[in-house]
């Protein structure tokens, strides 16, 4: 499972268990506010009952008596269950209907907690289901000092309860705190779907950038862009790293070249040999054919020969002098400034020829990281170009910007419509190994008679 599912899974699962946890809370709140404030509410309700209706004269009573008012006062109060107890807490009276089973007796634990003045919410037993807790009202029946008994009144009645059930659903929708849990939700949803979304940007993004540029740097001469390192900032390390291997494998490219020289430079050797030799052949067999009464088919077949192989090794000699030698590169912190002096110096002399003008824009700050000679070469090489395709008297302007990957070298150029066409030396391997070392590319445009070759240089590191 990747990095992106689980992310997903795991915002998913979060913001589920926040509608848990968050619903379990509210209505947790919302009970435990709803319990204190009616206990708070009618705290006095069972003494005032006790007192305004007696209930017994001395120790003796009446249960239907008390069962009459108890009615009575349920009737003006229907929020209101009413309970005659004896001091042990069993139910000697009450109001429900005939046949409603009740249970016998109620703990006196919570009662005592309530005369004693215990902080609110207390529950206590609901005679009418023993599985459930209500808030309650009681008040003890006296006798001198002794306690006969006590006027316990439960709040909430079980006809209340009925009604809520059909009222909880528009309840919900009304209720502040209903709301208030909504906008928990959302804020949760928020903040997970922001989670997502900083991950996404901040690092499967980049990640994924990376990879195709390890992708496209395969494929196009194991160049990686400069501009990879500056993703973000928990990936630089990665990044840079990567920009080492780059720059190693394009070293080792440049070290294949060279050693494909060495094998060209064999081989030109090898054809200079052969071609001494071949030379006095050739000439011993068309001193034959000129002295000879008659023509020879096997002397005419040898000339043939020895010609087509001559003409083969002048065309291997041709292409191993096409190609140069490499040294070994050393990268080190450069001011281009004293290398395009150099390179200037050197070719001066072939732009006052032409009257060229060589105008240059090197900003203050102009180190770079790479090695002199092949930075030499390549400007040489560029500025030589330049020279030779622009017309008389016109200028090849060479401008370097500071950007955030290195420094931006532009130069440009007129063309002349009678400069010899073609490629106008830029398509050579030499250039392109220069750059690739240097983790960088040229890239060119062409308006009409006007020309313009762009490259960057790293900084130094």
């Amino acid at each position: 499972m990747n990095y992106k599912t689980r992310l997903v899974l795991l915002t998913g699962c979060w913001f589920l268990l926040s509608i848990l946890v968050i619903g379990g809370l509210f209505n947790y709140q919302q009970a435990y506010v709803e319990q204190r404030t009616q206990q708070n509410l009618h705290r006095e309700l069972a003494t005032h009952m006790r007192d305004d209706s007696p209930l017994m004269e001395g120790s003796d009573y009446n249960p239907k008596a008390l069962k009459s008012i108890f009615h009575t006062l349920m009737l003006l109060g229907p929020d209101f269950e009413i309970y005659f107890l004896d001091s042990d807490g069993n139910i000697k009276s009450h109001a429900a209907p005939e046949g409603k089973v009740l249970s016998q007796q109620v703990a006196l634990t919570p009662i005592n907690a309530f005369l004693s003045g215990k902080p609110f919410p207390i529950l206590g037993d609901d005679p009418r289901n023993a599985s459930r807790q209500k808030v309650f009202s009681v008040a003890p029946i006296m006798e001198g000092n002794t306690t006969l008994g006590y006027l316990y009144v439960v709040i909430g009645s079980e006809q209340r309860a009925l009604a809520a059930q059909f009222s909880d659903i528009d309840s919900l929708f009304h209720s502040p705190f209903a709301w208030v849990t909504a906008a928990a939700l959302l804020l949760v949803l928020g903040f997970s779907v922001s989670v997502y979304q900083l991950t996404k940007s901040a690092l499967l993004n980049p990640i994924k950038q990376i990879a195709q540029d390890l992708k496209t740097q395969a494929e196009n001469g194991y160049r990686l862009k400069p501009e990879a390192m500056l993703n973000v900032t928990e990936l630089k390390p990665i990044t840079k790293q990567m920009y080492l291997m780059a720059r190693t494998i394009s070293q080792q490219f440049l070290q294949l070249q060279h050693q494909e020289q060495k094998r060209r430079e064999l081989l030109v050797q090898l054809s200079h040999d052969l071609k001494t030799p071949l030379a006095s052949v050739l000439g011993y067999l068309e001193t034959w054919q000129i002295q000879a009464d008659k023509t020879d088919p096997l002397i005419n077949t040898a000339q043939r020969n020895a010609q087509k192989l001559s003409e083969l090794l002048t065309q291997q000699i041709d292409v191993a002098r096409k190609q140069s030698i490499l040294t070994e590169p050393k990268f080190e912190a450069l001011k281009l400034s004293h290398i395009l002096q150099d390179v200037i110096d050197t070719m001066q002399p072939v732009a006052n020829k032409k009257q060229v003008t060589l105008a240059l824009k090197i900003p203050q700050q102009d180190a770079v990281f790479g090695d002199k000679q092949l930075l030499q070469r390549l400007f040489t090489n560029l500025f030589d170009n330049a020279i030779r395709h622009a017309p008389v008297s016109s200028k090849v302007r060479l401008t370097i910007n500071p950007e955030p990957i290195g420094l931006g070298i532009s130069l440009e150029n007129d063309i002349d419509p009678q400069a010899p066409q073609g490629s106008m030396g830029l398509g050579t391997k030499i250039i392109q190994s220069i750059l690739m070392l240097h983790q960088s590319q040229l890239s060119t445009r062409k308006e009409a008679q006007h020309f313009e070759q762009s490259f960057s240089l790293p900084l130094p590191t």
